[in-house]
């Protein structure tokens, strides 16, 4: 065959470079004559195929004939050809083994040939047509969501014997959109009610499905041998991955052009970039004047009122019926390729779509605010959906990602609750004074499954610590500086609230889960804690109780430093703190525990590096001795300027050193929310600014790797042209580094690397030289062959609303950067 294709590309250099192949459509297979003999063939049609070579030795002569082995559903063949089916001639000549078969069937393309055979014995001749093998070859394929989708191939439908008609659009790589409902190597046959058999039919479906909308799809999977239909419900996702068509192209040599879709009004609908609803929060409409008044409420379990269309399922537990309405279940959605800013198990990593549920904590039910953790949330590019009382799920986006804590803030269209009681939980009474947890307290636990079903139980609580998490690898998110509470007992579900027992309901913990590494560890906040550190924010307006215009520029003061806790005699013993710092530190110590704080790591780079070093203890901040980091945060607080100013005036440290007292006028660093926000995707390589992870890991400080500079990557595209030509070298750098400079220019940010290929320096170069940098700063030069046409240089942006008086979702574009 090879020979043949050799031959008529030669003899044919100006054609399209698809040299003619037939098929009957039938699985042939080679058997020996005595073989042939329990099939019926009788010893003269023996004599007979040996009569054709009568002057061949005995090991060139004849041995066997090729056999029907099993025919393609669907198909003329299977109405005429019979398994055991002997071949004899095709065409009027005999057919002795497969060259000849082939040379035949290649030169009757799209026309009857005759074929002679034996069956059972029986001389038989038979007309069939010669299908096109090019036709039954998938080679345009669609993009949406995502996924990739192609017809069902030939050999598909011959290894799992589907009929090749209407034989329906195959799964090649199930994405974002369809990866956790339809597996790989499933057949669609149905999209939004309507049959596909093509992929014209299947395009012309998914194009009438408008962003963000839920459709049907009807499926089966034949690899697991189940060939009944399943529905499932798939949600359009048009903004990260525009849906498009490949069409194949044969010419010298073969490639594909891509294009949009068929509906040219879907255009416009692909560029827009859907998010919640802008939420207006000036005026106060009915529904939060209803929320408000929810608020106003007492706290105590009380029955719902009759005239709400819904309300929370009822329960006997009166603890449960307290905190029901403060709290909602969350699911969110990673691309695998986009996850940025955590660790996955070895389960998420074997998965195209990342998955997790977690517990929300309503802290403003009428700006619709939710407090949830960071294994949940793990970065700004995720899908989220809340879920209130098993009955309404609601869209949300992220809002605030604290960038020490386990704590982001996540903003609902409260209007889309309104026929729920939704209640925010009271945090106006908590403040320095409130009780703090102590070891064997007996309170109860309500928690939240993932199947949104809330259970209670009474536990112990059993220690409380300021817990040191150990840092992962590769960099990625690590909580700090955050008391925790553990309990004696096991605890089920996602998390959820510690309070106490009738008649009171005080809320005494918030329960969620910390991201320990590519594992998840639940472990309670107690309320003073998270209340302090939702306070540095301003937020919420507990004493205001009113719809106030949200701020998406929130940023909170901190020190890039951690700290761990001493017991205090041993800060007396070995640092030789002065007893009047020691008793002073004693009497503001509670919850039966006397410690000390010590800076334990600073950050390279950051705004105490210099000032404060590795061992200090911490005796007192503005003349007030402090042992818990929140009360750090509650005397940063207070160096807040007003709204609108990004600035914080400094504050007055009094440390031990060496054994002996030293005074430091420390100013702290005012952070952003943290998270990546700004990717771009060159030639296969994700390209992020480098991750605040990364400088906390206390490495040596390098060019254009301190955080929100530089190009940092981590993943690439499995058959990219950066993995095709070894990018990072997966050994020594374990694919994590910087892209430095790209052939005689240097690459710091984004933008610049954006510029480059805007200015149509790297148009015409057949290959890159990139420069790249690990961790330790040792520099490589890898070379790369560029391919702009099926690797564009994409850039994924999340847009913030600037300058207007009601608030607006944040969004995230696509654009696409031509060479």
């Amino acid at each position: 065959r090879a020979v043949y294709v050799l031959e008529w590309l030669k003899s044919h250099p100006n054609e399209i470079p698809l040299p003619p192949r037939g098929s009957l459509l039938a699985r042939w297979l080679f058997q020996p004559f005595d073989m042939l003999r329990r099939l019926g063939f009788t010893a003269e049609q023996e004599a007979e195929v040996l009569a054709l070579s009568p002057d061949a030795s005995v090991n060139d002569r004849q041995k066997g004939l090729l056999v029907v082995e099993n025919v393609i559903r669907g198909t003329e063949a299977e109405q005429k050809l019979k398994p055991g089916d002997v071949l004899l001639e095709v065409a009027g000549k005999p057919c002795l083994n497969f060259v000849i078969l082939e040379e035949q069937l290649d030169t009757a393309v799209d026309h009857e040939v005759n074929i002679k055979l034996s069956r059972a014995g029986e001389v038989m001749n038979i007309h069939l047509r010669v299908v096109d093998f090019h036709k039954l070859i998938s080679h345009d394929f669609v993009e949406c969501g995502g996924g990739v989708f192609h017809v069902l191939s030939y050999h598909t439908c011959k290894t799992y014997n589907i009929p090749i008609l209407d034989r329906g659009i195959y799964v090649a790589q199930s994405g974002f959109s369809f990866g956790l409902q339809i597996p790989v190597s499933a057949v669609i046959t149905s999209v939004a009610q309507k049959k596909v058999t093509s992929l014209s039919d299947f395009e012309t479906a998914l194009a009438g499905v408008p962003n963000k909308e839920m459709f049907e799809v009807r499926w089966f999977n034949p690899s697991a041998n189940e060939h009944r239909q399943k529905c499932s419900m798939i949600r359009m996702e048009r903004t990260l991955w525009p849906a498009r068509v490949w069409d194949f192209c044969p010419k010298r040599p073969n490639t594909w052009k891509r294009r949009s879709w068929v509906d040219e009004g879907m255009k416009q609908m692909a560029k827009t970039v859907t998010a919640p609803e802008p939420v207006e929060c000036s005026p106060v409409s009915d529904a939060r004047s209803r929320a408000s008044a929810e608020q106003d409420s007492d706290t105590v379990p009380a029955a719902l009122r009759e005239e709400d269309s819904f309300g929370y399922p009822e329960n006997s537990d009166a603890a449960i019926s307290m905190v029901q309405p403060m709290l909602c279940t969350i699911v969110t959605q990673v691309s695998h390729e986009y996850a940025t800013d955590f660790l996955q198990s070895k389960e998420e990593n074997k998965s195209t779509v990342i998955r997790r549920f977690g517990v929300g904590l309503v802290i403003d039910s009428v700006s619709g605010l939710v407090l949830t953790d960071r294994y949940t949330v793990p970065q700004p590019l995720v899908e989220v959906e809340l879920t209130f009382g098993q009955t309404v799920t609601v869209n949300a986006t992220c809002l605030f990602m604290h960038p020490h804590h386990n704590m982001v803030l996540l903003h609902y269209d409260p209007l889309a609750v309104k026929d729920l009681p939704v209640r925010a939980i009271d945090l106006g009474n908590v403040g320095p004074k409130t009780e703090e947890l102590s070891a064997g307290q007996v309170l109860s636990f309500v928690s939240i499954h993932s199947d949104h079903q809330l259970s209670a139980k009474q536990v112990t609580v059993g220690s409380m610590c300021l817990k040191v998490w150990p840092f992962p690898q590769p960099p990625a998110y690590r909580g700090r500086n955050l008391e925790i509470c553990n309990l004696n007992d096991t605890l089920h579900g996602l998390g959820g609230l510690l309070i106490e027992p009738a008649p009171f309901y005080r809320i005494r913990a918030w329960f969620a889960q910390f991201p320990a590494g590519s594992l998840r560890y639940l472990a309670g906040v107690p309320v003073q804690v998270f209340a302090a550190v939702l306070s540095s924010l301003g937020l919420p307006k507990w004493a205001e109780r009113v719809a106030r215009p949200l701020d998406p520029s929130l940023a909170v003061a901190a020190l890039e430093c951690e700290f761990e806790e001493v017991s205090l005699a041993k800060a007396r013993r070995e640092d030789g703190v002065p007893l009047e710092n020691a008793r002073a530190l004693a009497a503001c110590s509670s919850g039966g525990r006397r410690q000390i704080l010590r800076v334990g790591r600073i950050m390279s780079g950051g705004g105490c590096d210099g000032i404060l070093l590795e061992g200090d203890l911490v005796l007192s901040i503005n003349g007030k001795p402090v042992t818990k980091p929140h009360e750090i945060e509650r005397e940063m607080r207070k160096c807040h300027a007003p709204s609108g100013e990004e600035s914080v005036s400094s504050m007055q440290w009094r440390v031990q050193r060496s054994r002996q007292p030293m005074d430091l006028d420390l100013t702290p660093t005012l952070l952003h929310s943290d998270g990546t926000e700004h990717i771009v995707v060159f030639n296969g390589v994700v390209l992020r600014p480098t991750p605040r992870a990364v400088a906390e890991r206390g490495g040596p400080t390098l060019p254009f790797t301190r955080p929100g500079q530089g190009l940092y990557f981590w993943y690439i595209y499995p058959g990219s042209p950066a993995d095709t030509f070894s990018f990072a070298d997966s050994r020594a750098m374990r694919n994590l580094g910087w892209l430095v400079q790209l052939n005689n220019e240097p690459t710091p940010s984004i933008d610049r690397l954006l510029e480059i290929i805007h200015s149509g320096a790297l148009s015409g170069c057949e290959w890159l030289r990139c420069h790249v940098m690990d961790a330790e700063g040792r520099l490589s030069v890898r070379a790369l062959r560029p391919d702009f046409e099926f690797w564009p240089t994409v850039e994924i942006v999340r847009r913030k609303s600037q300058g207007q008086e009601t608030y607006q979702a944040p969004t995230w574009e696509r654009v696409e950067h031509m060479a």
